[in-house]
């Protein structure tokens, strides 16, 4: 692949890696990946099919380096946000505004990587769902250590806490609006309070 020159569009511009992912993401949100062909991916990034294996070898290597990349960077974002936080309640209302804002920023990758993980093969769903894992482990630990410092309920386990929380927080990418009221910042902050504070009136 170094040998070939650098694919750019029809304007003369650079189809970057990064490039290729987001217009593959997007489709493949859209379409659904089995749907979505290599042609239709190079056709709207303008440029001819055979130009985007330049970058990739497959489609599936395609949507393995989404996971990862989704994956990666909401782990990174969580683990940045509770770095300098000492607080076990502090570290988890961080890592909710993390993930949040994390996850929408990169809202077609992650919305990929939960929906299409069982199209990739099984050594590379292997994988992803290691990296996953990793990152469920993480979160675990940060609602682990708040119960044991008496802030959060220890009625549920803590694994049962971490995937109460992932699941209020991971779904709500195929909802949120960007031209609705609530930025991400907001929506965090409001997922704070209802698992922190319960909706419930007593």
């Amino acid at each position: 692949m170094k040998n070939r020159a650098k694919p750019t569009n029809r304007q003369g511009g650079a189809v970057t890696a990064e490039k290729l992912r987001e217009e593959a993401a997007r489709l493949f949100w859209e379409k659904g990946y089995a749907a979505t062909t290599t042609r239709e991916i190079a056709e709207s990034l303008g440029v001819q099919r055979a130009s985007i294996y330049y970058h990739i070898e497959s489609k599936e290597e395609l949507l393995y380096d989404l996971c990862v990349e989704s994956l990666r960077n909401i782990r990174s974002a969580v683990a940045t946000a509770v770095a300098d936080k000492s607080d076990p309640l502090d570290r988890v209302r961080a890592m909710i505004r993390a993930h949040v804002v994390s996850m929408l920023e990169d809202r077609e990758k992650h919305a990929t990587m939960l929906t299409e993980l069982r199209a990739l093969s099984a050594p590379r769903r292997a994988e992803i769902v290691r990296l996953r894992d990793e990152y469920e482990s993480l979160v675990r630990a940060i609602v682990s250590e708040a119960q044991e410092a008496g802030v959060l309920w220890k009625e549920a386990s803590a694994k049962e806490l971490e995937l109460a929380l992932l699941n209020l927080l991971n779904w709500t990418i195929f909802w949120y609006r960007t031209d609705g009221e609530l930025s991400p910042e907001d929506l965090a902050k409001l997922f704070e309070k209802i698992y922190l504070g319960g909706v419930a009136r007593t």
